[in-house]
């Protein structure tokens, strides 16, 4: 097996990868009972709410060209790209300052007066924009190891400052500690594509960025909209809990979100950012991905089996146990929320296949419905049943059901027109 291992540089890659996020993960999951003893469901829910509007900007703050970096052939056209979706990304923190501007005041009554956190927005999303671009440039020119390692610094810098920031302090630091990590991952990946010289900025040229922009204009014509949808439909719950329930939900449900989503950072988007560099050059070169596609696919479900049954029998002990009475709320949500997770988990190269085959207007569509029955779902919960827990169950329903519609839809392209021309 370790020779295979050795031999087999998509499966090296994957595990390469994924070690950096295990490891990344493993600090986070180690750090969560400390940091659920230090502070209350109410300041999770804010810090819940701050994530969930930085990462739904944040994730469209490039219009999605840093989608298409992996694509071209030329080097020089993936820095274009790479640079292009920098400048975008630059020009949707303004606008994002200008409305914290304009609705400072709106803002903070949703925030429970705390300033900083508003002024802290547009920080928010300048970070986890320029981070997806590093990322992908990085899977571009194959920095693996150091896109790991970069990601277990991260999740170090983040956990010792929120709970040294509590404890020896007595400050709220939840969300001053996720943004200085990610700026010392930004920092560390700028670095490493400086020393290795995949940043020379003098091959760009005003042609080149008119060129590749209008090449792969379906990435802000589409894949913009469905990741924006995509975003607000899996943050949305802990933004409508906020306003239709308390902060203390939306603090239980963030808790759970968080702990749930550990395997898919773990594995799962590991394998789509493997998968979606191996599967683009096998396309541009006029391979069959189909094989890889359904193997890959495949594996993740035997390895999620397992962590399946374990939440799904045992949630609420798991969480009572590891976090406190006082967060026995979360695991039962977990419980009611691990079928979605499962095939959140399975439908990474699905997801990947999409952007590979150019197919972004069916994926648009697939989740103009896909939002539209959620926002039902969670209002259906709260006027008819004013329960949290129809809300969610309803949600999980709707968004399991777009999920196998997805994974089906690229199975049968796959399987009835391998070469998608």
């Amino acid at each position: 097996m370790f020779g295979i291992f050795k031999r087999n540089t998509y499966v090296k890659n994957i595990v390469t990868l994924m070690s950096g996020t295990l490891a990344a993960q493993a600090i986070m999951l180690a750090f969560f009972p400390v940091l659920t003893r230090l502070y209350t469901p109410d300041e999770f829910g804010v810090y819940s709410i701050f994530i969930a509007i930085t990462g739904i900007l944040g994730m469209v703050s490039s219009l999605k060209y840093d989608q298409a970096i992996m694509l071209p052939k030329s080097d020089k056209d993936a820095l274009t790209l790479a640079c292009l979706s920098a400048s975008l990304t630059i020009v949707t923190v303004a606008i994002v300052t200008i409305i914290v501007v304009l609705g400072d005041d709106y803002l903070l009554s949703k925030f429970d007066g705390r300033k900083y956190v508003v002024w802290l927005i547009p920080v928010g999303v300048l970070l986890t924009g320029l981070l997806q671009i590093l990322n992908a440039y990085s899977s571009r020119h194959q920095k693996y190891r150091a896109v790991a390692t970069v990601r277990v610094i991260n999740a170090l810098s983040i956990t010792s400052v929120q709970a040294g920031s509590r404890y020896f302090y007595k400050l709220d630091g939840l969300i001053v500690g996720r943004l200085l990590g990610d700026v010392i991952s930004a920092f560390l990946l700028i670095k490493l594509h400086i020393k290795h010289k995949t940043l020379q900025l003098k091959v760009l040229t005003l042609r080149r960025f008119r060129t590749n922009a209008k090449r792969h204009e379906t990435f802000p014509k589409y894949q913009s909209l469905t990741v924006l949808l995509n975003s607000v439909s899996q943050n949305m719950p802990v933004l409508f809990f906020g306003v239709l329930y308390s902060a203390e939900i939306a603090g239980f449900y963030g808790l759970a979100v968080r702990v749930l989503q550990a395997p898919i950072s773990l594995i799962g988007s590991s394998t789509r950012e493997v998968f979606y560099q191996k599967a683009s050059k096998m396309f541009a070169a006029g391979e069959d991905i189909f094989e890889l596609y359904f193997k890959t696919t495949i594996g993740l479900v035997k390895i999620f089996v397992i962590p399946f049954f374990v939440v799904l029998i045992f949630g609420e002990s798991l969480f009572y146990f590891i976090f406190g009475d006082e967060w026995r709320v979360a695991g039962k949500i977990s419980q009611l929320l691990i079928l979605w997770f499962f095939m959140g988990f399975i439908i990474s190269p699905s997801i990947a296949t999409f952007s590979i085959l150019r197919l972004q207007d069916v994926q648009m569509k697939i989740e103009i419905v896909s939002l539209f029955f959620r926002v039902v779902s969670i209002f259906v919960g709260y006027y008819y049943f004013d329960s949290y827990i129809v809300s969610i169950v309803l949600f999980m329903v709707t968004s399991v059901a777009d999920n196998i519609y997805s994974v089906c839809f690229i199975y049968y392209r796959l399987r009835s027109n391998p070469a998608c021309v």
